[in-house]
């Protein structure tokens, strides 16, 4: 038989275990390990399993890496015991019991693949696919779904089945992004007791009796919580889909990159879904001490600004006040620099600014949304070393919290801005800066991904009076195009790095794509600036960044790569602050 893995978003199946030496003991010999006063032990298909008290038995099968197969079970709902599939023998019990809702129990002795056990999960998967549409080649969740994978794994391969199926409606929206196609609804109800037990909107629910039931919205309340994605990730068939992934890929040939969510401060673990050079969807990952299995739409959707809003993708010079201005073709395209004649005029125009007008007449306004490599950078260059007196973080914020993931605070890394010593976000830090470049205190202006419009202080009169704009982003904006010198930096899903959410747990984000055009990450493009200005570390890698900020700065001592592994680690005094907390959405 073949292990099964469930799809990412649905980690409720651990990595199988190593399979026992051939010739150990035979199962009545082995013993009972040692539980402690909360903890049971018990024998799974002669595997001795400790387990917490009150743990289930497909809990503590779990945890000795035994496969006992489920759909209506997942860990982050109530446990309905409605799809019968995790039967397994337990010894002294006359009939099979479902796993999911039997607690473990001390000197249990359970059989999970044994032939009575195999003979009835041949009987579910039968009983299941009687009105199946067994639709598969056309089914989007093809390589996802779990009536497939276990039909492969334990159904009989054929069906005694020759009536008519009962046919249900197919393919209708039942929210603004997920689509419900009824007839391979197999009622598991994990849905339903989402929308009851996480998102507490309710709209979904159960209609009809035997194989006439349908999950279904109640009338005038469609599908439109700002967690609706979550059904389409607990739905274990292809019930329920997610439109705007619809039919873009197949899931063989996604590559999941385990990585954060950067639309919010909470910094959700997502699977950040590949092909071809191009994000097609993000599914959350389970991490107890931030998402437990879950994460917003709106973090959902996040990419797609990638695809959206126009990138620039290589170096761009433009006369600066005082430079001679040779007349150009108003409709010849903006001129192209390499990086190195860029990054020298890039030093060249503010080192001048400061020799005029000294370091008062340099600012610079950096995001909250760089990683904490780049912020760190960002201060040992344009604080440290070109002296700039001022750095200001905008902030960014929209909705207000919700009960379980929602933040308003926009900026994923505003915790890490403050944490490197730059501060957290102001908006009168900000406007301060503005204003003064208006009334011409200001000469030298360096913008890290912001864009000058959107921000408090703004006037279009505050280019007239800068010697010295410089600005490194990823998006093309109108700050971009007023800029003496632009460099392009890699976007989301380009770059490696670190941020720190609002409970102060510092988490690693990956790269899994190509960065586009000449774009270069902030750091590298801030650190390639820094050599100009006599910066000695060479910081080949981002880890290399976060290794020197780790041994400077006190809040983040201790940490590292490894130390972060993939679900993150708490920053001193978060940990201190957390013990005990309850989990989000718990």
């Amino acid at each position: 038989m073949s292990e099964i893995s469930p799809p990412p978003h649905q980690p409720n199946v651990p990595a199988p275990a190593p399979a026992p030496p051939v010739d150990r003991a035979p199962a009545a010999a082995a013993a009972l390990p040692q539980a402690g006063p909360d903890e049971v032990a018990l024998l799974i298909d002669d595997r001795p399993v400790v387990a917490k008290k009150g743990a289930t038995v497909l809990q503590a099968a779990e945890k000795a890496g035994v496969l006992v197969p489920h759909y209506c079970y997942h860990p982050g709902l109530s446990i309905a015991g409605n799809c019968r599939m995790c039967l397994v023998e337990i010894e002294k019990m006359p009939k099979l019991q479902i796993a999911c809702a039997t607690a473990a129990a001390p000197g249990m002795v359970v059989r999970t693949a044994n032939d009575r056990v195999r003979g009835v999960r041949a009987g579910i998967q039968e009983f299941l696919l009687i009105n199946h549409p067994l639709d598969c080649p056309i089914c989007d969740q093809a390589g996802e779904c779990r009536l497939q994978a276990y039909e492969s794994a334990y159904g009989q391969g054929y069906s005694r089945f020759e009536e008519e199926k009962v046919h249900s409606p197919k393919r209708y929206d039942i929210g603004r992004d997920v689509k419900f196609d009824a007839e391979r609804c197999i009622k598991c109800t994990r849905c339903i007791r989402f929308c009851d037990e996480v998102s507490l909107s309710h709209e979904l629910g159960l209609f009809q009796r035997g194989d006439h039931a349908i999950i279904g919205t109640f009338p005038g309340r469609p599908l439109d919580n700002p967690y609706s994605g979550c059904t389409v990730d607990v739905c274990p068939v292809g019930a329920l889909t997610w439109k705007p992934f619809r039919f873009k890929s197949r899931v063989w040939f996604l590559k999941n990159i385990p990585t954060v969510c950067a639309g919010c401060a909470r910094g959700c673990n997502v699977d950040l879904a590949t092909f071809r050079d191009r994000i097609h969807r993000m599914t959350p990952r389970a991490n107890p001490d931030v998402n437990r299995y879950w994460m917003c739409d709106e973090g959902r959707e996040s990419y797609a600004e990638l695809y959206e809003r126009p990138r620039f993708e290589s170096p761009v010079e433009r006369p600066a006040p005082g430079d001679r201005v040779e007349p150009r073709d108003a409709s010849a395209p903006e001129p192209e620099s390499p990086w190195d004649p860029a990054l020298d005029r890039a030093a060249a125009l503010l080192r001048a600014v400061a020799e005029r007008h000294g370091p008062k007449g340099l600012a610079a306004i950096v995001s909250a949304r760089l990683t904490i490599e780049d912020l760190y950078v960002a201060k040992r260059v344009l604080g440290d070393l070109l002296g700039v007196p001022r750095l200001a973080v905008p902030p960014h914020e929209a909705g207000e919290d919700d009960h379980l993931l929602l933040r308003r605070d926009k900026t994923p890394n505003a915790r890490g801005a403050d944490t490197v010593g730059i501060g957290a976000p102001s908006a009168g830090r900000v406007k301060e800066i503005l204003e003064d470049a208006v009334l011409g205190h200001v000469r030298g202006l360096v913008v890290v991904g912001e864009d000058l419009t959107g921000l408090p202080g703004y006037s279009e009169s505050l280019y007239e009076k800068l010697e010295a704009l410089v600005v490194i982003d990823w998006w093309k904006s109108p700050t971009v195009d007023r800029a003496h010198v632009a460099l392009p930096a890699c976007g989301y899903g380009e770059f490696e790095g670190t941020m720190i959410n609002f409970q102060g747990r510092v988490q690693r984000l990956r790269a899994g794509l190509r960065p586009q055009g000449e774009a270069d990450p902030v750091w590298r493009i801030l650190r390639d600036l820094g050599y100009r200005f006599g910066l000695s570390s060479e910081y080949p890698t981002p880890r290399a960044v976060f290794e020197d900020a780790a041994a400077k700065i006190a809040a983040l001592s201790g940490l590292s790569y490894r130390a972060l592994g993939d679900l993150g680690a708490p920053l001193a005094a978060a940990r201190e602050r957390t013990v005990g907390a309850p989990a989000p959405g718990a």
